[in-house]
């Protein structure tokens, strides 16, 4: 059996050979160009992340930096003040109890700043993948 095409025949076929690969290309552009974007999401999700872990490592820091300057401020005083010993024991023991508060509420805070953070990368991946699906809906 021997098939023959004549040029118009041909030209069709060309045609259509081209634009399948047009097409293929384009779909692999645009699955590079949303895989390229979840990527840089992600990448905006972990320095979010770090910016608030570097955020809580710092003011817990300060906050046991003000802890240590108070207790060596109470110190001083108790030394040369031992009529008001007993209230200044007690202001270290205040100081000590709201550092401690004070960095369990700042663990509390940076988790859910991370949950934000994370919640907010993964509305943006849907809101990307939304867009390319309205996209390819329209073609």
């Amino acid at each position: 059996m021997h098939y023959s095409l004549n040029q118009s025949q041909l030209g069709k076929l060309f045609l259509a050979l081209t634009l399948i690969s047009l097409t293929t290309t384009a779909c692999s552009q645009q699955s590079e160009q949303l895989s390229e974007r979840e990527k840089d999401i992600d990448k905006q999700k972990e320095v979010q992340i770090k910016v608030v872990e570097r955020t809580t490592d710092e003011l817990k820091e300060s906050v046991e930096r003000q802890k240590e300057q108070n207790l060596q401020a109470i110190e001083a005083n108790k030394k040369q003040l031992d009529i008001e010993k007993a209230n200044l024991d007690a202001q270290g023991k205040e100081v000590k109890e709201s550092t401690s508060f004070a960095k369990e509420n700042l663990e509390k805070q940076a988790e859910e700043s991370k949950k934000i953070v994370a919640r907010n990368a993964q509305v943006a991946k849907d809101e990307l993948k939304d867009m390319v699906r309205a996209n390819n809906n329209n073609k």
